[in-house]
């Protein structure tokens, strides 16, 4: 009897070592078929942008073929599913805005745990909000808007853009901080929100500044000012809230990064990380992100990054529960 336990604990001690040389070997030999990259986006946003750059960089890295496949809708949920569905080989990786993870968990209902179910492998590009006006609403500093919404006889909108999106929680915020004087008005997305503040349906809305800059420099709409501490390289004129006295109007610059099942092996999670350390320290990639409108992400560890998004989950909460007890 105790001759055959050392035999089964023989055998399990093989099979387990077997197990890890196996991963190793496969790690070390991944990718050997083409990546796909889901993005729940249309083609021609931002996080499509940011994907086909990055798809670019890892089919010259990894010697395979890299496939951008667009899944917009349900509020990332289309997306994560290919994502769960695909084949267990871990060659089915995700671009998304990073508030996928921090931001839609508080927000959106979901049939699975988004921060369970998905690693947040990497910022791939960093971005930062800013609050945009139609030409036509008098007031041009953050602290008028508040002042002319509490004051105004005629009703003052604010565009806010699908559930649980950044945009989103920072229209609510400003509504919130005017006493609910400016009311929120829910768009599926950024090109029909911006279109309707060109045409003055609604007069201010929450953008990215890669997809205003363009709009502002031409004449289309006009810059209130900066959601970060600082202002933007892209939009060195426009002054941060920080400056306009709201430093607790700041939440942390948005980012697009690239997401794993967090079921994936160690090692070849690893490999991966590893990859995208190599393209975003590359000055080529930077370049080409801030030729887009995009920023280079911060250098950081696992473990920072990890970091920074629980933190900024954290402030998310916060601010949720703020505006929450302001609204009853």
């Amino acid at each position: 009897m105790q001759k055959m336990i050392k035999n089964l604990r023989t055998c399990a001690t093989a099979l387990c070592i077997g197990l890890v040389t196996a991963t190793a070997t496969y790690a070390q030999e991944w990718p050997t078929k083409p990546i796909r990259i889901v993005v729940p986006a249309p083609p021609g946003g931002i996080s499509d942008a940011v994907a086909r750059l990055l798809a670019e960089h890892l089919q010259n890295d990894l010697k395979q073929p890299v496939i951008v496949d667009n899944k917009p809708g349900g509020s990332a949920v289309i997306a994560e599913r290919a994502v769960m569905n695909a084949p267990a080989d871990w060659h089915t990786l995700m671009v998304a805005p990073s508030s996928i993870w921090t931001d839609f968990p508080l927000t959106v209902k979901t049939p699975f745990d988004v921060q369970k179910t998905f690693t947040y492998v990497s910022d791939v590009a960093s971005m930062v909000h800013l609050l945009v006006a139609n030409p036509s609403f008098p007031p041009n500093k953050l602290q008028e808007v508040l002042d002319y919404s509490r004051q105004s006889k005629e009703p003052v909108n604010i565009a806010n853009l699908s559930p649980g999106t950044r945009s989103d929680m920072l229209g609510e915020l400003l509504s919130e901080k005017s006493g609910r004087k400016i009311t929120p008005v829910p768009y599926k997305g950024s090109a029909p929100a911006i279109v309707d503040l060109m045409g003055n349906q609604v007069q201010m809305t929450f953008e990215v500044v890669t997809n205003a800059a363009p709009l502002i420099k031409a004449g289309k709409i006009k810059a209130i000012g900066v959601v970060s501490p600082t202002r933007s390289r892209l939009l060195p004129d426009v002054p941060s809230f920080s400056e306009q006295n709201m430093p607790d109007f700041v939440l942390p610059d948005a980012s697009v990064g690239l997401f794993a099942l967090s079921a994936t092996p160690p090692a070849v999670m690893q490999k991966v990380r590893q990859e995208m350390e190599k393209i975003t320290r590359s000055p080529k990639f930077q370049a080409q992100l801030k030729g887009q409108g995009f920023d280079a992400p911060q250098q950081s560890t696992q473990q920072e990054l990890q970091t920074k998004m629980l933190a900024t989950v954290e402030q998310n909460r916060k601010i949720l529960s703020k505006l929450k007890v302001a609204g009853n």
